[in-house]
Parts: C-alpha cells; sequence; structure tokens
C-alpha cells in the first residue's frame, strides 16, 4: 500500500484550506487509504503561519532531509505551502496565487508564496482547486502549460430542510477589505427597514468584526458568533434563508459550495473572482454595490429557499480516489 504523509502545516490559517483537509482526509480513511498527517500549530490567521514556519525546520528545504519525513512514498503538501526541493515523489495542492495581488490585506506572506512557487516548479505532479487558480499558475509560471491537473473540492450530499428558514446568514472580515463588511452591515440595515417580516441577522465573525461594525450590527439585533464549530457552521448555513456574501475575492469560495449543499441561495457580486465551478443556480448576482440593489437581490433570494440541485461537483469520495490515483502515480515513478 502506498504510504503519505500530507503536509497540513498551514491548514489552520484558512477556514477553506482547514476544510478541504478535514474533508479530504475523511474520505480517504472511509476509503482505507492510511495517511500521516502533519499537522500545523497556533490560532487562525497569522500567529498559525509564523508558527507553522517556524517549526518547520528542514522539510523548508526538502522533507528527503528531514527525519520526520523518511519512509514515505508520497508527500502530499495540501495547504498552499512547499518546500524548496519536494522531490518527485510529491503532490502540491495550490488553492490560490493571493500573494501575486497586490490589493487586499490578505496577501499572502512573502516567504509562503516563494516555497509554494518554488515547489509547484520541482514537484511530481501539480494540482489546483479550481480552473482558474489552473489559469493564473500557467500565466505565472509558463513552464507549468499543461501540467496542473484540477481536482475541485467535493460536494457533501446533505439533506436540504424546508422552506422554514429562520435567518440570514453573513460572514465578517473587519481586517480584510475584499470582505466588504461595511457594505454588508448596510445592506442588512436597509433591508431590515424597508422588508416587512424582515428575517434576523447571524454574523460568523472568527474573521473579526471592528467596535462600529459590532454595535451597528447588535443595533440592528443581529446575532454575533465569534467561533463556530464545523457543525455549527452546517446547521447555521442550513437554517438560513440567503447568505449575504459580499466578497469581492476568494481563493476558491468554499462558503458558496457549502449554501449550495444544503439549497441556500447566495447573494453575491456578479463580479466576485471566485471559482467558477462553485457558482450555479442557487446564486442571485448583484451589479455594483448598490445598497438597494443588494435588498432586492436579498428578498429575492430569501422567498427562494432552497434551491435543489445548483451544482454538479463530484462527491469527495470521488476527490480522494483522484487524489489516490495521483499518489499511486507518483510512487511507480
Amino acid at each position: 500500500m502506498t504510504s503519505v504523509l500530507l503536509d497540513a502545516r498551514l491548514a489552520a490559517r484558512g477556514l477553506g484550506i482547514s476544510t478541504f483537509v478535514e474533508r479530504l482526509l475523511a474520505a480517504m480513511d472511509a476509503n482505507g487509504v492510511v495517511t500521516h498527517v502533519w499537522k500545523g500549530s497556533g490560532e487562525w490567521g497569522r500567529p498559525a503561519k509564523l508558527a507553522a514556519l517556524s517549526r518547520s525546520g528542514l522539510f523548508d528545504v526538502s522533507p528527503r532531509a528531514d527525519p520526520r519525513a523518511r519512509g514515505f512514498d508520497v508527500v502530499h503538501f495540501a495547504s498552499n505551502v512547499g518546500s524548496l526541493f519536494p522531490g518527485s515523489n510529491s503532490v502540491v495542492t495550490v488553492h490560490d496565487l493571493l500573494h501575486r495581488r497586490a490589493r487586499g490585506a490578505r496577501r499572502r506572506d512573502r516567504l509562503t508564496g516563494a516555497l509554494l512557487e518554488r515547489s509547484v516548479l520541482r514537484a511530481g505532479r501539480v494540482v489546483s482547486v479550481s480552473d482558474r487558480t489552473r489559469a493564473e499558475l500557467e500565466r505565472a509560471l509558463p513552464s507549468l502549460s499543461g501540467r496542473v491537473e484540477v481536482i475541485p473540492h467535493g460536494m457533501r450530499r446533505l439533506a436540504r430542510p424546508g422552506r422554514d428558514r429562520q435567518h440570514i446568514l453573513a460572514f465578517g472580515g473587519a481586517a480584510d477589505p475584499r470582505k466588504r463588511t461595511d457594505l454588508m452591515v448596510a445592506v442588512y440595515r436597509e433591508y431590515r427597514a424597508s422588508t416587512a417580516g424582515a428575517l434576523p441577522l447571524v454574523v460568523l465573525a472568527r474573521a473579526g468584526l471592528t467596535t462600529p461594525q459590532r454595535e451597528a450590527l447588535i443595533a440592528q439585533g443581529a446575532r454575533i458568533v465569534p467561533g463556530a464549530t464545523r457543525d455549527e457552521v452546517d446547521a447555521l448555513m442550513a437554517g438560513a434563508a440567503a447568505l449575504l456574501y459580499t466578497t469581492t475575492e476568494e481563493g476558491f469560495g468554499l462558503p458558496i459550495l457549502e449554501a449550495a449543499e444544503v439549497g441556500t441561495p447566495v447573494v453575491m457580486d456578479a463580479a466576485a473572482a471566485v471559482a467558477r465551478e462553485v457558482v450555479g443556480d442557487h446564486c442571485f448576482p448583484v451589479s455594483g454595490a448598490a445598497v438597494t440593489a443588494w435588498v432586492d437581490q436579498l428578498r429575492r433570494a430569501a422567498a427562494s429557499a432552497p434551491v435543489a440541485g445548483a451544482l454538479d461537483l463530484p462527491d469527495w469520495a470521488e476527490v480522494a480516489a483522484r487524489y489516490q490515483a495521483l499518489y499511486e502515480q507518483v510512487r511507480r515513478r
């Protein structure tokens, strides 16, 4: 049997990457694949990234130089970081190239980006989680043209609740201008003021809120959830009449996919830079930042829940099987 070391050092720093690693591992376990995991440490955000990199040592040079990595047939760099010399027995999954984009407070650290780009040029196999990321990789590093395989996130087959949806769901992100949290607050304020029977707002605020944002949300009767488990996020998504998603750019757009899993409509920017794989019939696009346009779409979306069959993506078992096939190919090489 192929032995795999899965490098998940930076999975703690981003909700999307962490979710990807967890669900991939669960699917592999269900398929009978024994995978050893190298986990990161620290809290979510920059502390986790610094803690993971400060403890990685020889692994950042080459897994073959690190005694913790010896004896494995394949090393899978799964959390958007790599090594200077990853070796031909490696698989690198690229989630995004946000470190190359000038705007936004969430740019990747230069060291992390350099490791990732050096790693994909020397890796045995390179995978991207979306066709958009594949195209970015090939533009940035032309020698990768034709070498990048797209394996998107899987889609869970979850039960879709009925029409009794109790709230509007949104995400905070005070330190990140891409999230446009102020727009989210303004849209909900206008929705509540202009809509008979307006639904209450629940805000998942792990990524933070400013004091003015928090005070404005409390004044509108919003429930702020500073931290939530995966199961709690699933329950809140399933109970939402709509997801109010004001972000302009994401590496993938996992919340849009998770909304589709339970039939929750998503009100989002028509020009949002997200993976096209997650945009489906459950998405209600808005052109521009006019609050009234967002409110109009929010009302339409909430009246449409649930939306069935919005996306046609593989389940996680199929995603795991595709990675297993890559592992076997790399081992044989």
